[in-house]
């Protein structure tokens, strides 16, 4: 018996020191990155790409400063900031009421209308861009935050529609039929029944799509040229004709970070708390 609980005691052992060495390689290799865009940030050029490389130099922050003068990265950072917060409330406007009706209504061919979805997610956004140019330049959307922002949907109502209707499937169909036997509509169902229970998983679809729109720049590339631009579209400005401003880059890269880092840190268990919703019952 003694043995038995001291293999068992060891093989817990093991068990945990792969975990904890996996979790810290991966954690390495997604920090690192990021931590080596913040050195060459903050050194000089003639110091950027030294080999070997100083590990122990007087850092200089006035790139973090400057870069909001140069290359309309300011303008750029706050066009992200709208074309994001429109982009989710639209695609939150679609998603939700789209999601309740292939639920709730039982839509004819819903299996196969979520693996439509799945697969309009996965299709790549350089398909959408050479017919939407032509488009948006006779509409008027070309390089407008509102533009991109109806664009975006093309890739975020689909994702947004598949994480939300996995979201109401797990909650009782029992509710809603009793909120339907005591004189609610659908509409008012879905506002007061389905809404307030599934906000963890709302909320978690809410910040996944603006994540997704934020890093996007293909789209932006292609259907942005001054005041549209974004904040992932302005890093690359900093790329010259004759020259790489590698600092202005890296800092704007690291400024570009910086704002999703720390809403998913301040989200995060609104993201884990959706992400598990109804995993238990």
């Amino acid at each position: 018996m003694t043995a038995f609980l001291a293999s068992r005691r060891l093989r817990r052992r093991a068990s945990l020191a792969v975990a904890s060495t996996v979790t810290l390689v991966a954690l390495v290799g997604t920090l690192f990155p990021l931590f080596w865009l913040f050195v060459i940030s903050t050194k000089l050029p003639r110091d950027a790409f030294k080999t070997p490389p100083d590990l122990l130099y007087v850092p200089d922050f006035s790139k973090y400063l400057s870069i909001w003068q140069t290359a309309g990265f300011g303008r750029a950072f706050v066009s992200s900031v709208i074309v994001v917060l429109l982009g989710v409330l639209i695609a939150l406007a679609v998603a939700t009421p789209a999601a309740y009706a292939i639920v709730r209504l039982r839509v004819r061919g819903g299996r196969y209308l979520r693996l439509w979805l799945l697969l309009a997610y996965a299709t790549p956004e350089f398909l959408f861009v050479i017919p939407m140019y032509v488009l948006y330049q006779q509409a008027g959307l070309y390089d407008t935050q509102v533009g991109l922002a109806f664009i975006y949907q093309v890739f975020a109502v689909p994702f947004a529609v598949w994480l939300v209707q996995a979201f109401f499937a797990e909650l009782p169909h029992e509710l809603g039929d009793a909120a339907r036997v005591d004189g609610a509509s659908e509409l008012q169902t879905l506002l007061r029944v389905y809404l307030p229970l599934a906000a963890p998983g709302l909320a978690a679809t809410a910040i996944l799509v603006g994540i997704n729109m934020w890093n996007e720049v293909t789209i932006a590339l292609a259907l942005t040229f001054d005041q549209g631009r974004t904040v992932t579209v302005a890093v690359a400005g900093f790329r010259g004709y004759a020259a790489i401003r590698w600092q202005e880059m890296t800092a704007a890269a690291v400024v570009a970070v910086i704002p999703m880092v720390i809403f998913a840190g301040l989200a995060q268990r609104y993201i884990v708390k959706g992400l598990t919703f109804g995993a238990v019952k």
